[in-house]
């Protein structure tokens, strides 16, 4: 029989991992507080210890509130300006610089994993990481987001911009020991572009997920006091839309679905919950008669009970390329406080995510399948709202809840964190 240290040798031991995140983050992306803090906080109840050090060209007042919400979940922080002019030299001239700061924070946080979030700060600290071979490296590869460009920013495929960044995107697959992405065709679109000897095992799908606890239905007094607070009465249909209102989200196929709901239901409302009113009100005065639309700014911690005074969440988005890798936060949230959601077909894995019993996926935003969706919602989901509301929570708990999610960041850290 083997002796007991030998056995202790042949089995992985698990290591609580020393964890750096490195992101790169404008004044207007919260992102790191509203998304990633609370899967950090989950995480260190495993062990792993956090540190951020963001790269940002945020106001010092942001920066400071920032540290304050990762303090808060236990994580340190430390902040690096961006250079912003010109615009794609200045960023690109700060990856390189900023591999200093990385390979110090790792040294002096005795950090085992990097985890990068997106290109550019993959990039830093693939630089940083070339004499720490025992650091591994796991890229968060953030959806296509350079592709996204090209879809909708008005970049040209064959720019050099693009190229480069597609360039360091696909030299970060190859080089990470574990690569995080939102959908599973995000992995085979990564893979292909690494080329060959790149190993499908290096890819873990995470999801966007939300505290359970904090995205819930609403009781019934609570529901009828956020609509009496908007004028709204109890019995009136409500669509509700939570995002920005950029083109990709498909904001006049939007309005026309809440004036085909107003046609068959004239008591409908539609909530705008956006951090661009001002932006939402043009779109909306252009567009259809402003009685029955509310727009507000909410704050994070508002928005679930504004959801829930809603009976339907409004998830659409521009197909195109880029999106076949995103998992859209908003669908998540609807679903976990118990919205039934009209959502796009062919948005990461929305399709799989988004059963008829808890919503319905549209194949093309033409005015007959939103005319379709429209009787659908006055006909189906406003009779059997219970209903709906029940499936659209297991539907949001089984694709989106925050332990979920924690567990799937788990099981890419605890790979690569193994030693013996």
């Amino acid at each position: 029989m083997d002796p007991e240290w030998l056995l202790a040798w042949r089995e992985p031991v698990l290591k609580r991992a020393n964890i750096l995140f490195v992101t790169w983050d404008g004044p207007q992306v919260s992102y790191l507080e509203s998304l990633f803090l609370p899967i950090f906080k989950e995480l260190a109840k495993l062990g792993h210890a956090f540190h951020v050090l963001q790269f940002t060209w945020g106001a010092a007042e942001q920066r400071a509130a920032t540290k304050t919400a990762c303090e808060a979940s236990g994580c340190t922080y430390r902040s690096v300006p961006v250079l912003r002019r010109p615009v794609a030299a200045g960023s690109l001239v700060t990856a390189v610089l900023a591999s200093r700061q990385v390979r110090q924070a790792i040294v002096e946080g005795g950090i085992d994993i990097v985890l990068a979030r997106s290109t550019l700060p993959a990039f830093t600290s693939r630089l940083a990481l070339r004499h720490l071979p025992a650091v591994r490296l796991l890229f968060d590869a953030d959806g296509l987001p350079h592709d996204e460009r090209v879809d909708f920013g008005g970049w040209k495929p064959d720019g050099i911009a693009y190229r480069m960044l597609r360039d360091l995107e696909a030299s970060a697959v190859r080089r990470a020991d574990a690569v995080l992405t939102r959908s599973r065709k995000a992995v085979e679109i990564l893979l292909a572009r690494a080329g060959a000897g790149t190993s499908a095992g290096k890819f873990y799908v995470v999801g966007n997920g939300r505290d359970a606890e904090v995205f819930h239905p609403a009781a019934g007094p609570a529901r009828a006091q956020v609509r009496r607070e908007l004028g709204i009465s109890d019995t009136a249909a409500v669509l509700v839309y939570a995002g920005s209102m950029g083109d990709q989200y498909c904001v006049p196929e939007m309005l026309e679905f809440f004036q085909l709901v107003r046609h068959r239901r004239a008591d409908v409302q539609l909530l705008l919950l956006t951090g661009s009113p001002q932006e939402a009100a043009r779109r909306v005065g252009d567009a259809v008669d402003q009685s029955g639309v509310h727009i507000l700014r909410a704050a994070g911690g508002d928005v679930p009970r504004y959801l829930g005074a809603g009976d339907l969440g409004l998830a659409l988005r521009r197909p195109s390329f880029s999106m076949q890798a995103v998992a859209p936060v908003k669908l998540g949230e609807y679903l976990l406080c118990g919205l039934p959601v009209l959502a796009t077909r062919a948005i990461g894995d929305s399709d799989e995510q988004v059963s008829q019993q808890a919503g319905r996926s549209l194949a093309t935003m033409s005015s007959t399948e939103l005319e379709a969706a429209a009787d659908w919602f006055v006909d189906e989901v406003l009779q059997d709202r219970a209903g709906f509301g029940a499936r659209s929570r297991q539907a949001g708990l089984r694709h989106f809840s925050l332990a979920s999610t924690v567990d799937a960041y788990a099981g890419a850290i605890e790979a690569i964190a193994v030693s013996r």
